[in-house]
């Protein structure tokens, strides 16, 4: 997921007896509450003693709870090289989070979001200005923390503070600070011979690319073909041991439902739409408008392989089940030549189903392999094999 906060307005009321998350979270918050201040509990002072400054406590707005996140002065912040002067004033919005103390003058929801909500809504800025030519648009949203578009990106100079790539310079030291167009991830006046390495929130300060204890499959970072792939071996390495990630997690059952090349000799994915959200949003009418029927992407290439036209039916069958939906032909999905064969792509969008005010529609992970990443256990969902075929009209 993204760092970058876009704030978003209220589309519409909450139907019926529906409530919106503010109002489900206040009402756990009460109920919570009164069961511990009557129950009690080994500390229930971080419930009973919560502040709720919320002008309808049960119907928190999303203004207050951003500017709670962000964070503000409880007392008059002084200047840190000027004693004698008040860099924040009580009651305040605080702008970042090098201002925040332990000793009760201030307060914020969660540190990395001081700066989202200052004296204005910085995540509601639609700037696209990108002065730099990188992509880093500082104006549009806010990214946490403190607005860094790239993190550790002072992990692109070398010991000196030189960029290594003056042309796509993130950040650099001048001589007295850190500047560039991105906010540096750095004490900004911290020389780069002090001993201060780039990556600050590791304590050995490096990257990891050699890392013991933090990858099933580690040490060092390393390329495995899907358990269904479209290739005989591993390209990566001629004599490998595994070619398939050897810590991943599978069952014998779901092992024994894998197919092979020779009878799904196209590689699959499954993807997300811009117009519709995960299964869900096929419930709501105006997007079941926009993308009302399943369908299928294959590349100008199989098609004409395959001999479909665009809006035909076809059926997609994997070692596990089959699906059949209408054929999208794009451009977009080109053939890809790997290690020296013609690889073909079919693009499978997740959302329908057989509820919903979209046309009944097929699981797409009736296709989908069980194979869990090593790491956290994610699903292989993404490469597996399958078969397309033509459906003739009936």
């Amino acid at each position: 997921s993204g760092r970058t906060l876009h704030w978003h307005y209220k589309g519409a009321e909450p139907p019926g007896e529906a409530m919106t998350d503010l109002e489900i979270l206040a009402e756990l918050f009460y109920r919570i509450r009164t069961l511990y201040a009557k129950e009690g509990g080994a500390f229930p002072d971080p419930i009973v003693k919560l502040t709720w400054p919320y002008a309808m406590p049960r119907r928190p707005s999303a203004e207050e709870m951003a500017r709670e996140y962000n964070g503000w002065a409880l007392a008059d912040l002084p200047d840190p090289k000027d004693k004698t002067k008040i860099a924040v004033k009580r009651g305040d919005q605080l702008t970042t989070f090098g201002q925040l103390t332990d000793d009760g003058s201030t307060a914020a929801g969660c540190w990395i979001y001081t700066g989202s909500f200052t004296d204005k809504n910085n995540m509601a800025r639609r700037d696209t200005a990108d002065p730099s030519g990188l992509g880093i648009t500082p104006s549009w949203g806010w990214a946490w923390p403190l607005n860094r578009r790239i993190l550790y990106n002072a992990a692109s100079c070398d010991p000196t503070g030189k960029p290594w790539d003056p042309r796509r310079a993130l950040v650099k030291w001048n001589g007295e600070k850190w500047v560039g167009p991105d906010v540096p991830d750095f004490k900004v006046d911290q020389p780069p011979e002090s001993g201060m390495a780039p990556f600050i929130m590791n304590p050995e300060g490096v990257g990891r690319l050699f890392a013991v204890d933090k990858m099933a499959e580690g040490p060092f970072p390393e390329h495995y073909e899907p358990f269904e792939s479209p290739l005989a071996k591993n390209p990566m390495h001629e004599r490998a041991v595994a070619s398939t990630n050897p810590a991943a997690r599978i069952y014998a059952n779901d092992k024994a439902a894998l197919g092979t090349m020779e009878k799904f000799p196209y590689a699959a994915t499954t993807y997300r739409l811009t117009e519709h959200f995960h299964f869900w949003s096929k419930h709501v009418q105006m997007l079941a408008v926009i993308q009302p029927e399943q369908f299928v992407e294959i590349g100008e290439a199989l098609a004409k392989e395959k001999g479909i036209q665009n809006g035909e039916r076809i059926r997609v069958r994997s070692n596990r089940g089959e699906i059949v939906a209408k054929a999208v032909v794009t451009k977009r999905i080109r053939p890809l030549t790997v290690a020296g064969r013609t690889v073909h792509t079919v693009g499978i969008p997740i959302h329908w189903g057989f509820e919903g005010l979209t046309k009944p529609g097929y699981l797409a992970n009736t296709l989908t392999p069980f194979v869990g990443d090593a790491n956290v256990q994610t699903p292989e969902f993404k490469a597996f094999l399958v078969n397309v075929e033509k459906l003739s009209v009936a």
